[in-house]
């Protein structure tokens, strides 16, 4: 058991399957209290059966669109009730909507929609939070980025709108941390190239691998605030 992680207060979402399963059934499993956010009802509801056999945390589930304005709100008032304060926020949700061509030949509802999920709805479910955060012990956000968001992979080809989305949410880690230090500590978490819905099945990593890569990162020291981690270890913008 991580004992940094004993009753930890945490907002995880995209908490039903991929990487947010995993990352979920380890911090319960670390003695964390979980807030699982996700948008599809039987999907969670099936997680949840699952989260709430293993121990020694608890897990709490919430249906929600993120790309619904009032969502974060609901997510607020929902932890409010819950726990009257937040530790940690894991910004994990995301989508990759279109792989090929570039930035240029891309529906405009797909860059569209892939800055709300990636970029807007973490920043407006960590604003939202901000009060529950300050009631919170060394209180964080962990926004879930992307090595194909960093300025290295700009120039590779292909999924430009996840490309361009996890690029954006890297500068909004940037700016959080900046505008938060001293009261709460803002970090992006590169999960890997990893077997899920979203990655493919050619993937190297494993959920499991990329929930260890997270708990590692959640490990750093609090005041370590504004890089972008992979396993714990800092890593190129």
């Amino acid at each position: 058991m991580t004992s940094t992680l004993i009753g930890k207060r945490i907002i995880l979402t995209g908490a039903s399957r991929g990487v947010g399963f995993a990352t979920a059934s380890a911090l319960i499993r670390g003695g964390a209290s979980i807030l699982g956010v996700a948008r599809d009802a039987d999907r969670l509801t099936i997680a949840a059966d699952k989260l709430r056999t293993l121990a020694p945390g608890t897990f709490d589930s919430l249906v929600a669109d993120l790309e619904d304005v009032a969502t974060p709100s609901r997510i607020a008032e929902r932890a409010g009730e819950l726990w009257g304060a937040v530790d940690i926020v894991i910004n994990n949700a995301g989508v990759m909507l279109h792989h090929e061509g570039g930035i240029c030949s891309e529906p405009e509802d797909i860059v569209q929609r892939s800055m709300d999920i990636n970029v807007f709805a973490p920043l407006r479910v960590g604003t939202a939070l901000l009060p529950l955060l300050r009631e919170g012990v060394e209180p964080r956000i962990v926004n879930v980025g992307s090595g194909a968001g960093t300025i290295e992979a700009l120039a590779e080809p292909g999924i430009a709108s996840y490309r361009l989305s996890k690029w954006a949410l890297n500068g909004l880690t940037m700016l959080q941390a900046n505008e938060l230090a001293g009261e709460i500590s803002v970090i992006a978490f590169d999960p890997g190239w990893v077997k899920t819905d979203l990655g493919g099945p050619q993937a190297p990593g494993t959920p499991e691998e990329a929930a260890d890569g997270l708990l590692r990162t959640l490990e750093l020291p609090w005041d370590d605030s504004g890089g972008f981690f992979k396993d714990g270890q800092p890593i190129p913008w």
